[in-house]
């Protein structure tokens, strides 16, 4: 996916997320905010793993889409089981946890660690390549030379 052209739109939908999810926040409506905030999110992920403007398909569709679908599972279940056992003890706990609680740690941690960083290492090579590291090697080695000559 090209998002060279698209990128000030993306830019401007971040900033109306921010504001947004902000607007909605201040006034309890902590769900769509945390839901919006998977979005905003989505937005800068896609934004910092597309090479020279082009956002790879099997890193979006394979990485970045189920992160998200983790996230906002999680997102859903704390709030069914807040709302379940709101002002009374739950009748069971997730690893010691409020269930409530124990769906966004075991969310965020499976949708923010494992998720990428298991997609990541297996998709490696689409996002950086050996090729693209031994390029940004030699244009910092060739950043550092100029900056040597200029200095003397």
């Amino acid at each position: 996916m090209d998002l060279s052209s698209k990128k000030t739109a993306i830019i401007v939908m971040i900033t109306i997320l921010w504001l947004t999810i902000n607007f909605l926040g201040w006034n309890d409506y902590y769900l769509v905010s945390m839901y919006l905030g998977v979005v905003l999110m989505l937005l800068y992920m896609m934004l910092g793993i597309a090479k020279q403007g082009i956002l790879s398909k099997k890193l979006f569709f394979y990485c970045l889409i189920p992160w998200a679908v983790i996230w906002i599972a999680s997102f859903t279940l704390a709030d069914y089981y807040a709302a379940l056992f709101a002002g009374a003890m739950p009748s069971f706990t997730i690893l010691g946890f409020h269930p409530s609680f124990a769906s966004i740690v075991v969310g965020y941690w499976i949708g923010g660690m494992l998720t990428l960083t298991i997609m990541y290492y297996n998709l490696k090579d689409e996002w950086l390549s050996q090729k693209d590291w031994d390029d940004f090697v030699k244009k910092i080695a060739s950043i550092d030379e100029t900056e040597k000559g200029g200095a003397q």
